[in-house]
């Protein structure tokens, strides 16, 4: 409708001029006529189409009937657990229909075989579609999130470095180090902050958490020390606290009418001129870093002197590695996504992974467990990658916790031509929902437990399919930093548990939120007691 309108209407405006002087016709009927086809176009999308004409109406949908104007989203659960619902109610489907606002279809897949064609057989046939970029380029810049094709195909093989096995070993010391500052921080909040002769005392984590893989990020990502968690008010911090925590609860109203509305991320209202704000910011902030340091690899170039200890961050890998490949801003994009991204999802992750920890606390006793057992000498005893991997409980611990709770509830493609999807023909333009938190939450591909939280099923068999499990995607667009993630997670959470206990306060429930990431409310306060012994 909109691409309708900005074609027809100069054309209009020009007739409206001409005619004045050559056919005499009222001018004011022009509008009204045009207005009227937009309309009409419109209406038929909205009403007729999706109902009697498209070729996905005859495909499973929900039983829930869908509102008339805004479809089956009127029933959304910010959690996904409405696809799981849809999804259980036609078990034997690989496709289901679902409508959107103003009755846009989308499909949603719902078996592996049809994810697997999705993501693997034709990743670059399902593109991310233009309501996305318009949605996040924005906050997370022109990186290897928002490619497509050979470019994607590209800039993967040449990050490919940054993200090797042997990097990320050499990464996991600052992982631990950062780590190590938390639970400095920690333990001085839980000592000076004792309102009575109690050993627990009420904090808010969330927030904690966020500065801290802030501080990982850019230790790892650019090699500076950042201490977001000794100094959150810094303009930095602040920046990115403007991105990801709104406030109020404009999130999701603003990322749809983002989503619904090209260039309305140019509006200056009050959210837009925020993330104008951050982005510049970040933005700068990054760039300086990038070009200082090109500098200095330009100066030593003639010298070639190999790669130091205090040389094993991403920006370093990337211009060791890239053999002039990148440029100044080609970098900046690239790192503007892992320093937006790469921080968010960790914060994200480690929040929900105390919030599920405090509700089983056997889980966490039987981690602590393992952690004392295997390292008496405490958590400074924990120094490699190897020491961290070796922890198969929290190895258990950690996956679970993901397929439970993915910090990313779910993923959005769009098919960039005709083609079919398990035997079922897609149109152009169809869009699909990829639900995340569903499909790791399957009982057709995880068993009759799927639902529950169950570190244990990780010792033996566990789903049908490798596509039952998407935290990070499958195939050729998964997520390139997953290792990365991974034993950053770790490295958090064994560092925490092994020191602290963690407690939902009785009585207390926590509110959940879907912005970019599925996380807390307005926080997450939990009762700490410091672990005294290791």
């Amino acid at each position: 409708m909109t691409s309708l309108a900005l074609i027809a209407l100069p054309w209009i405006t020009f007739l409206i001029v001409i005619n004045k002087y050559i056919y005499q016709i009222p001018s004011i009927l022009f509008y009204p006529l045009i207005l009227l086809g937009i309309s009409a176009r419109r209406l038929y999308y909205w009403q007729i189409h999706p109902f009697y004409v498209s070729k996905l109406r005859t495909l499973p949908q929900p039983t829930a009937r869908p509102h008339w104007l805004w479809g089956h989203s009127v029933h959304s659960a910010e959690d996904g657990r409405h696809m799981l619902d849809w999804s259980e109610e036609n078990p034997d489907a690989d496709i289901i229909r679902t409508l959107g606002v103003l009755n846009t279809e989308r499909i949603v897949p719902v078996s592996p075989r049809a994810v697997l064609e999705i993501l693997q057989t034709q990743s670059y046939t399902f593109v991310k579609p233009p309501f996305i970029a318009r949605s996040l380029n924005g906050v997370l810049g022109n990186g290897i999130f928002f490619a497509e094709g050979e470019t994607h195909k590209h800039q993967r093989k040449v990050l490919m470095p940054v993200f090797a096995y042997s990097h990320i070993k050499s990464l996991a010391p600052i992982f631990l180090e950062e780590s190590a500052r938390l639970v400095k921080l920690l333990r001085e909040k839980v000592a000076a902050n004792k309102a009575d002769a109690s050993d627990t005392h009420e904090i808010e984590v969330a927030r904690i958490v966020s500065s801290l893989t802030l501080d990982i990020i850019y230790h790892a990502g650019l090699g500076i020390q950042f201490n977001a968690l000794e100094a959150p008010e810094n303009e930095l911090a602040m920046a990115y606290d403007r991105v990801f925590n709104p406030k109020g609860n404009t999130g999701r109203i603003f990322f749809l009418m983002q989503s619904l509305i090209p260039g309305f991320r140019f509006i200056p209202i009050e959210r837009n001129l925020n993330l104008w704000k951050a982005r510049q910011t970040i933005g700068k902030f990054a760039s300086d870093a990038i070009a200082a340091k090109m500098a200095k690899y330009e100066d030593r170039a003639a010298e070639k002197p190999a790669r130091g200890e205090h040389d094993v961050d991403i920006l370093s890998v990337m211009i060791d590695d890239g053999d002039g490949q990148w440029t100044l801003q080609a970098m900046i994009d690239q790192l503007l996504t892992f320093l937006l991204a790469g921080h968010e999802t960790t914060a994200s992750a480690v929040t929900l992974a105390l919030y599920h920890l405090s509700l089983n606390q056997n889980v966490q006793d039987k981690l602590r467990e393992e952690l004392h057992t295997q390292f008496p000498g405490g958590y400074d005893s924990v120094r490699t990658y190897d020491d961290i991997e070796s922890l198969k409980y929290l190895n258990n611990v950690v996956r679970e916790l993901l397929r439970v709770q993915p910090p990313v509830v779910g993923t959005v493609r769009m098919a960039k031509e005709d083609t079919y999807v398990a035997g079922q023909f897609i149109p152009k333009g169809t869009l699909v929902n990829i639900s995340i938190a569903a499909l790791n939450r399957s009982r057709k591909l995880w068993g009759e437990d799927a639902h529950d939280f169950n570190p244990d099923r990780w010792n033996g068999r566990q789903a049908q399919n490798t596509m039952a499990f998407l935290t990070f995607l499958q195939g050729p667009r998964s997520c390139i930093g997953r290792r990365f993630a991974e034993v950053e997670f770790k490295s958090i959470l064994l560092s925490l548990i092994g020191n602290f206990k963690f407690a939902l306060k009785e009585g207390r429930t926590v509110e959940f939120r879907t912005s970019i990431t599925y996380r807390p409310r307005g926080g997450l306060p939990l009762e700490v007691a410091d672990v005294a012994g290791w």
